[in-house]
């Protein structure tokens, strides 16, 4: 027990609980980094409408922009989802005064293959939004509002890609509102918000079992405040989340959850004065992607990097601007 403390002190954590992450603790000497891909909005080139921005990072403290998706008249590109391979990229397609939102998938590997409509979601005229991508690629899920068939409210939909399936969650939709879905590889695990009976507090943290077919337990992560933004890691282990909660220094901060041990974490050197937003967990939840209000910032909100094996950010050069940065998503780079 002595041993563990020590290695967890070494890399830097706070715990809200009486393990380390079993991960952690089984390499004291970090491999090699595989490099990232960070997909992400921006309006710094457009004030009114967001763009979609390509970044590479070695994984330690190199990177740069390598690319921006083509951008469209009066349209607004946010909310991008990636797979593990960073292949994929599936975003959220808005037009001022015109269709309702919809997704969209193109294969960023293919500089010019045209973007792809995702046929499901303009199958009718249901208002579709909150699009997200599972990290294998297979599955999509997102937010619709009051959709024929669905419980009411703001509902989930999951579809298979590779069947154009809908695909049932029985006992996930309520009568009131679920949103801000997230989704482990293979959809087995779906962590999303919601302000159904039940619940701790305004807006609280679910997660739901897919091959059981139940809500689970998340001890610790709901209060009486809210509890958003939920992103799962690759193999549905971890959960990060953002809380205001009583007793917080400062705003809204990012917090997380090991699932196998149902425990709260809380990162040392994570979180700041400002509030914290929209994590994203690298394809092997080493990286923890997020978007941060904190002082001293290139804009009012920008992008941060933080190695969970080293507890602290990564140097990010040319990533953020004195425009918003936000919606981040992480993968490997193809």
């Amino acid at each position: 027990m002595t041993h563990l403390r020590v290695l967890v002190a070494a890399v830097g954590w706070a715990l809200v609980g009486a393990h380390s992450p079993g991960w952690l603790a089984a390499q004291e000497t970090p491999a090699a980094p595989r490099p990232l891909q960070i997909v992400f909005s921006s309006l710094r080139e457009r004030p009114a409408f967001a763009s979609l921005l390509v970044y590479q990072h070695d994984g330690v403290g190199a990177g740069r922009m390598i690319q921006r998706l083509p951008i469209e008249p009066d349209t607004s590109f946010t909310r991008p989802a990636l797979a593990s391979d960073g292949r994929f990229c599936l975003f959220n397609v808005k037009q001022t005064g015109g269709f309702l939102p919809h997704a969209r998938l193109r294969d960023l590997t293919r500089e010019l293959t045209p973007a792809r409509r995702w046929p499901a979601a303009e199958s009718d005229q249901t208002l579709r939004t909150e699009a997200v991508l599972s990290p294998d690629g297979r599955y999509v899920a997102c937010a619709v509002l009051d959709a024929g068939g669905e419980a009411g409210g703001w509902d989930i939909q999951l579809f298979d890609r590779e069947t154009g399936q809908q695909v049932p969650l029985p006992g996930l939709n309520s009568p009131d509102n679920e949103r801000e879905v997230s989704l482990s590889a293979g959809a087995r695990w779906l962590a999303f918000t919601s302000d159904r009976a039940g619940g701790r507090g305004l807006a609280d943290v679910w997660l739901y079992d897919r091959e059981a077919g139940r809500l689970c337990e998340l001890p610790g992560v709901n209060s009486e405040g809210r509890e958003l933004n939920p992103a799962l890691s690759a193999d549905g282990e971890w959960l990060a989340f953002i809380t205001d909660r009583a007793g917080l220094t400062a705003g809204k901060d990012l917090w997380l959850y090991q699932r196998s041990r149902g425990m709260v974490q809380v990162p040392a050197g994570l979180n700041a004065t400002g509030h914290e937003q929209s994590p994203a967990f690298s394809p092997d939840g080493r990286w923890l992607v997020f978007v941060s209000e904190r002082v001293r910032g290139a804009g009012e909100r920008d992008l941060y990097l933080y190695d969970r094996t080293l507890g602290r950010l990564l140097p990010t050069p040319e990533l953020n601007s004195p425009a918003e940065d936000f919606d981040p998503a992480v993968s490997w780079l193809p």
